[in-house]
């Protein structure tokens, strides 16, 4: 029993691991969603002000669209490997539950065939 919790405590390792994983890249997610709604707002401020004559704002429009795109890409991607670490972690976890099923069919042989505690 003792090979038993040394793998659940493993397994609870993991986890913990992957969680804190998973809470900085919501934190980084977050980040971007704040810089582009500020993005977004300078943009509104600055189509208010804007002045066809006036070449400096025009450019700083498009800076910030730029600047904009940027940071939506940097966001889709962020999704992008979010889901695809969730999809590993499902996997690694679905894994780890059949080698636990597999340890306790052992254990469980060794108990009941060999009549020998197992530690």
């Amino acid at each position: 029993m003792l090979v038993e919790f040394l793998f659940i405590q493993k397994q609870k390792e993991q986890l913990h691991a992957k969680i804190i994983q998973l809470e900085r890249q919501l934190d980084m997610k977050q980040k971007l969603e704040l810089e582009i709604q500020q993005l977004k707002g300078s943009l509104s401020v600055l189509k208010h002000i804007e002045d066809d004559e006036d070449v400096e704002v025009l450019k700083k429009v498009d800076d910030l669209h730029m600047g904009l795109r940027e940071k939506e890409q940097s966001l889709q991607d962020l999704d992008a490997l979010n889901q695809t670490l969730i999809i590993k972690e499902r996997k690694s976890n679905d894994e780890l539950q059949d080698a636990r099923k597999e340890l306790i069919n052992v254990s469980t042989f060794f108990q009941i065939h060999l009549r020998m505690p197992v530690y």
